[in-house]
């Protein structure tokens, strides 16, 4: 994925995915199923940098909450995605808990356990 090796910006990204997050969410709401669309694509390993950008582009405003639980959804469902290590795995299951929006305090508290 770009944004998580930097080729994207959170603005770029907010473009090429905004639709389907749109339309996951128009499902829950109506009662339905929401999907989660995952394409098959090269293995990428997810490292502390690209979890950093995630938690960077919700904490700096750049990336809506509702758009990088998406994103995080994705990494987790999907067998293309590889964890660097376990700070990486709680980043982005930070990132999918979607119980509630984190507080900017609370991302960047998690941003710091990053290094």
């Amino acid at each position: 994925m770009g944004f998580l090796t930097g080729e994207l910006s959170p603005e770029v990204l907010i473009d090429e995915i905004t639709t389907e997050v749109e339309a996951c969410e128009a499902s829950f709401r109506a009662g339905e199923n929401g999907y989660i669309i995952i394409t098959d694509g090269p293995p990428v390993e997810v490292t502390r940098e690209g979890a950093r950008r995630l938690l960077a582009a919700i904490a700096d405003g750049r990336l809506p909450f509702q758009l990088a639980n998406y994103v995080a959804d994705c990494i987790i469902m999907s067998d293309d995605f590889d964890l660097a290590d376990d700070a990486v795995r709680d980043a982005v299951n930070f990132v999918a808990d979607d119980s509630r929006p984190p507080t900017k305090d609370e991302t960047i508290k998690a941003l710091a356990t990053l290094g």
